[in-house]
């Protein structure tokens, strides 16, 4: 007799797309929050104007974070470990940097005692890392 003049609609679930929205809204929220430093440790070094780059291939990169803890090429190391890696590096290069970047807000005792050990390691050369100052 009759017959429909409608089509067959489309039938377009929409709670599955806000479920993916929503997920990748709160992933994107996420994502940009995280603080990320290259050597995942967040060091605020002080300011300085007679700062200068050293040569990153004859270099050993000691952190000393804010709560004291100290890191030897971004891996997290004791007073026992840390000398002994300073003695190993010292022995297979004379030639050795030691750059010592410690926190703003780390005390200066600390930073003479990890300089102290250096010495004492057989590592005498140096440097204290900093940012450089531009507003002068």
């Amino acid at each position: 007799m009759f017959e429909s003049n409608l089509k067959d609609q489309i039938d377009i679930k929409i709670l599955p797309m806000i479920d993916v929205v929503f997920f990748l809204l709160v992933f994107f929220m996420l994502f940009t929050t995280f603080k990320t430093t290259p050597s995942g440790l967040e060091i605020n070094l002080p300011q300085a104007k007679s700062v200068e780059q050293q040569q990153e291939d004859k270099t050993v990169k000691i952190n000393i974070a804010y709560d004291g803890k100290i890191f030897m090429n971004s891996k997290l190391t004791t007073i026992d470990e840390l000398k002994e890696n300073i003695a190993t590096s010292v022995n297979e290069s004379t030639e050795t940097v030691f750059v010592i970047k410690a926190d703003e807000k780390v005390e200066y005792k600390q930073v003479i005692n990890v300089m102290d050990l250096v010495r004492q390691a057989g590592g005498y050369r140096l440097t204290l890392a900093a940012n450089k100052d531009e507003l002068n």
